[in-house]
């Protein structure tokens, strides 16, 4: 018996060019949908319910902070990233449906870590390690 795959959403410029932010989520078998504008984003977060939102903070059409009241309460993840010198930070906002603006921003190179947690719900191995490496993965954003 399968269990049916990680939804995710991809929101911005930064998280739907990153091929290398794909690959990584194709590696855990993540079924993505991206958009462009908080307009997209809107559209298809009120068809569909994700597991996990990846979305750039400062979108072509306006701020995506409204998209934390959208997912509260429902079982979605959110992480904001924004431009910080020469990289970027990831900014934990909604974790399952509950605010959680006490956490850390993140680093990029905390990223995959970050993100295995998310979405194996516990600490997992380094599966994607071999894949993508972290410093490889540190790119995402960053361009």
């Amino acid at each position: 018996m399968s269990s049916a795959p990680t939804t995710v959403l991809l929101i911005g410029d930064t998280t739907t060019r990153s091929a290398i932010l794909w690959k990584w989520l194709a590696h855990r078998s993540c079924e993505c949908q991206f958009a462009a504008s908080f307009q997209d984003a809107c559209k298809l977060l009120s068809q569909k319910e994700f597991d996990l939102v990846l979305c750039q903070y400062q979108l072509p059409d306006r701020t995506a902070f409204p998209i934390v009241s959208f997912l509260r309460g429902t079982h979605s993840t959110l992480l904001f990233t924004a431009k910080f010198a020469r990289g970027s930070r990831w900014l934990p906002m909604i974790e399952r449906g509950e605010r959680c603006l006490d956490r850390p921003l993140l680093r990029t190179t905390q990223l995959p870590e970050a993100l295995r947690e998310i979405l194996d719900g516990r600490p997992g191995s380094n599966s994607l390690a071999n894949a993508v490496s972290e410093p490889r993965l540190q790119e995402v954003g960053s361009r």
